[in-house]
């Protein structure tokens, strides 16, 4: 087992893990570990009902190596888009968006109803209260 990073959502009282696939994209694995820790708004997907995402308060130019399209990819897929904005996106569910993005890890499969809990909050959220929710990235 590699690098490990918690990621907790305080208002919602969750956290889950994300292992860092440093052999995929080291560089890019490196500036994520080398930034924490720092907290970020949670934003959900519009395209797509099962992503998850928070912008990243760093810049990243990291040579990336390996990319996965969103739609291909497995639930509990962790990606950080350079293309679209310097953020960190978390898959949740079934997707159909056919963008690649640079992969950075995953969320084993014990935190997916994490995932699928903290994802139906920030959705209907956006639609509802609209609170802020935070996300915190720490080593672990």
């Amino acid at each position: 087992m590699g690098r490990i990073v918690t990621v907790t959502w305080p208002e919602i009282d969750c956290s889950a893990k994300i292992e860092l696939e440093d052999h995929l994209n080291q560089e890019l694995c490196d500036d994520l570990w080398d930034n924490l820790p720092f907290v970020s708004v949670q934003e959900h997907g519009m395209v797509n009902p099962n992503i998850v995402y928070c912008w990243v308060p760093t810049v990243n130019f990291s040579k990336v190596g390996y990319t996965q399209l969103h739609s291909e990819s497995p639930v509990g897929r962790v990606s950080y888009s350079q293309g679209t904005g310097n953020k960190v996106i978390i898959k949740y569910g079934a997707c159909t968006e056919d963008c690649p993005a640079p992969v950075l890890g995953f969320v084993p499969e014990k935190y997916h109803e994490t995932l699928k809990k903290v994802g139906r909050i920030i959705w209907d959220n956006y639609f509802h209260d609209k609170k802020i929710y935070t996300i915190r990235f720490e080593r672990s």
